[in-house]
């Protein structure tokens, strides 16, 4: 079966960047994939690159089989395969990478049984690509000793949103960050007035990087240095309102 696999991913798998490296996201252990329906996307802007990560962590088997008249057992992953992202704004594109993979080619959307391993979604939507995005990743799952798939699945609960404030339009709301892109640090203003709780730093997946409390000037600088390049979000809580600033990180 690996070799039908490897065969399998490397003619058949389209639209990949070999080159590209995703990184799991760390914090997700349990089998399946994230972020979850809840959570969704980060929302794509006209003129902005996008990066979407999505983890798979792979179980090593199912759970409990029972089978009337046999014993229990537990049925061993091989690799599931994804086949095709389907729904994708223009221009975008999708890469895979799995590290942990023994014998299936590590960035051909190949993910073997007990590993972790990531999708990468990036592209940069144009004017007159807005609207709704709706996607569907179509997976194959192998069992251990199968040479043909044991189920084939859509992951269909994502999509993405393109809208069309861009870093210019940020420029012109009541808070101002600059420079925007940013190298080392920044400077968020327009705080003058607000009775501000909490400033954070998210990345798209909404996992929160860096808060910081206790503002009550005009303007605060931000370091975010020690962040991977990419796009990243400044949530500032004041009184009952949340307001959202995107910031890319060279």
């Amino acid at each position: 079966m690996k070799r039908l696999l490897l065969l399998f991913t490397m003619t058949v798998i389209t639209g990949l960047v070999a080159t590209a490296q995703c990184t799991p996201d760390p914090q997700y252990t349990s089998p399946g994939v994230y972020p979850d329906s809840a959570t969704g996307f980060a929302i794509a802007t006209v003129d902005i690159p996008y990066e979407q990560l999505i983890t798979n962590v792979v179980p090593v088997d199912t759970d409990v089989v029972v089978i009337p008249g046999f014993p229990a057992v537990n049925l061993v992953f091989d690799s599931v395969v994804v086949t095709s992202v389907a729904g994708l704004p223009p221009g975008f594109t999708y890469s895979c990478y799995d590290a942990q993979n023994v014998i299936s080619p590590m960035d051909q959307c190949a993910f073997e049984g007990g590993t972790t391993g990531c999708i990468s979604i990036v592209g940069t939507a144009q004017a007159g690509d807005e609207g709704t995005y709706p996607l569907t990743i179509t997976v194959e799952a192998y069992l251990a000793g199968g040479a043909t798939p044991q189920a084939t699945y859509d992951v269909d609960y994502y999509s993405i949103v393109v809208e069309t404030v861009g870093i210019a339009e940020y420029n012109k709301s009541k808070f101002k960050l600059f420079p925007n892109p940013v190298a080392g640090s920044f400077t968020l203003d327009g705080l003058e007035g607000l009775d501000v709780s909490a400033i954070s730093i998210t990345n798209t997946e909404g996992k929160v990087l860096n808060s910081f409390s206790n503002i009550n000037s005009s303007s605060f600088d931000i370091n975010v240095a020690d962040l991977e390049g990419g796009i990243y979000f400044v949530r500032i809580a004041h009184g009952t309102s949340m307001d959202v600033v995107r910031f890319i990180k060279e």
